[in-house]
């Protein structure tokens, strides 16, 4: 199975792996580097969408 983000602030974000873990941890990446937001796992976690 696959998950996947996609950032919603309007930027071209978006992960995708088979890893739960690696799009998370990308995902906290991508909201401090980008938009200065800390996001715990359970936050990140939240958005992960299952991916096709």
């Amino acid at each position: 199975m696959a998950y996947q983000v996609e950032c919603s602030q309007g930027d071209d974000f978006m992960i995708k792996s088979e890893d739960e873990q690696e799009v998370i941890q990308h995902v906290k990446e991508h909201a401090q580097e980008k938009h200065d937001m800390d996001l715990s796992d359970d936050d990140a976690r939240d958005m992960v969408q299952e991916a096709s």
